[in-house]
């Protein structure tokens, strides 16, 4: 099942990530229909960012990343790169935060 999706594999202790779209400050606090001023608009200093493990590479010694799974990253963490028309991200294992017990 692992790498199903993508023909990428990362290496060592690398883990490939489909990230989620982002929201904007309005999106994020609700503000659907108020219009808000642009120095109001800037929102969260680099907010953080949630995608879905594709892979691992089998470095990975954290056995809650698994494929599938919904982890958090920094917003400045890992590579971003193009793949077959997907944008993904590539992070070491040890720059993931937090995982999405649900």
């Amino acid at each position: 099942m692992e790498g199903d999706k993508v023909a990428l594999k990362p290496l060592n202790d690398c883990v490939l990530i489909d990230p989620e779209p982002f929201k904007s400050y309005e999106e994020q606090m609700g503000y659907t229909h108020i219009i808000t001023p642009d120095k109001y608009k800037a929102g969260p200093i680099d907010p953080p960012i949630w995608g879905k493990v594709i892979s691992k590479g089998r470095g990975c010694t954290n056995s809650e990343i698994s494929y599938g799974s919904r982890i958090l990253i920094g917003k400045w963490a890992g590579a971003k790169l193009k793949w077959e028309d997907m944008n993904l991200i590539i992070v070491k294992e040890k720059d993931v935060l937090a995982i999405d017990g649900r």
